[in-house]
């Protein structure tokens, strides 16, 4: 049987549609569904330090765990779940992972999310969910809520299982799947085999993201923010495909359609990776004993409009008003400059604006 991903979105509907999801903390132990549960395969060392909470508020110990993984990298998981059970046994609010040179991203939860409620939880780590590779590894996670199906009825609980399957090097999810897929494993004698050949091409190579995958979808009338949230957000994107002089016209354009869908952290990561391409990468006109000199430029004309891309269809809601003084980082295509503006706060802001609103200082 082929497996296939499901849409989460449509899995809500379908509930939603005659009953009212809330999510709550769950009291427990992650809820299972089966024996198909991940609990997978093979390298790696974990370590635990226990931490003893002394707020009067808390009666119970709180603890984190790390858990190491090949060439230095680490996940840190906290807030337990259920902090009474032994410490490898323990499910998770927080995981946060960690590369070898400390820099960090969370995955639960994830940039611009909140798990305030506490409906979903990481599984224990296990060495088994490393690839005998070392190159990847799965990371199980329960969805967990109640259902009404209406004033005055009884509440169920509803739990579901996702995977996540992680490039280890990169940090980029490849894939975020359920169900069948989730219960595959680590192939014996294979360095990196998960079930099946086609369930492994679908979580290591299929799914990846990659900013021109994204623009397709959203190509085919995909509503923006669920195709960015169906890739594990903006920054997972950019960890799986990174920055480059062949995608940076496609990162701008899918940074406008998140800004007009309202998608604003997103297109805010992806703005922010961009501005910091754009400084280091800029043409520059001018240098002296090898140096950077950018040119500067005031704003000539009373209200000037700032674009995500030198043409009038891509204009932002943002704009500069006379005399505001601007850096000059590119001046083509012509007609158009590429400018750093830097607010009262010190911010930059990285935009096209039309060349004959500039006067250039001498």
């Amino acid at each position: 049987m082929k497996a296939t991903k499901p849409s989460r979105t449509s899995l809500e509907v379908a509930i939603l549609k005659n009953a009212t999801l809330t999510f709550q903390k769950p009291s427990a132990a992650p809820f299972r569904g089966d024996s198909a549960s991940v609990h997978a395969v093979c390298i790696g060392a974990m370590f635990a330090t226990a931490m003893l909470l002394t707020s009067p508020t808390f009666a119970a110990p709180q603890s984190t765990l790390r858990f190491a993984l090949p060439g230095g990298a680490a996940i840190l998981y906290s807030k337990a779940a259920n902090p009474q059970d032994p410490l490898p046994e323990r499910a998770w609010h927080k995981a946060v992972f960690y590369f070898p040179n400390g820099a960090a991203f969370g995955l639960l939860p994830r940039s611009g999310e909140s798990n305030a409620g506490g409906g979903t939880q990481m599984e224990p780590p296990s060495d088994g969910n490393i690839s005998p590779s070392g190159q990847y590894v799965v990371i199980a996670r329960d969805e967990q809520g109640t259902v009404s199906t209406g004033p005055g009825q009884a509440e169920s609980i509803l739990g579901r299982e996702y995977c996540s399957m992680i490039e280890i090097r990169t940090g980029c999810i490849t894939a975020d799947q359920t169900g069948e897929i989730c219960g595959a494993g680590w192939q014996t004698g294979q360095r990196e085999q998960w079930g099946t050949d086609e369930q492994t091409y679908m979580i290591l190579k299929r799914d990846r993201p990659s900013v021109s995958r994204l623009l397709r979808a959203i190509g085919t009338g995909q509503p923006a923010q669920l195709v960015i949230a169906d890739d594990s957000g903006a920054d997972n994107v950019l960890r799986c495909d990174p920055l480059s002089s062949a995608n940076r016209a496609s990162y701008r354009k899918v940074a406008a359609v998140l800004y007009a869908a309202g998608a604003h952290n997103d297109a805010r990561l992806i703005d922010v990776a961009l501005s910091k391409a754009d400084i280091s990468s800029a043409v520059t006109p001018t240098s002296v004993a090898g140096e950077i000199e950018y040119r500067t430029a005031t704003v000539s004309v009373q209200k000037a409009m700032l674009y995500t891309l030198p043409d009038d269809g891509h204009a932002s809601r943002a704009y500069l008003v006379q005399n505001d003084t601007v850096k000059v980082l590119k001046q083509s295509p012509p007609g158009w400059a590429y400018v750093d503006y830097v607010n009262a706060a010190g911010n930059h802001l990285l935009r096209w604006i039309k060349a004959d609103q500039l006067a250039i200082v001498p």
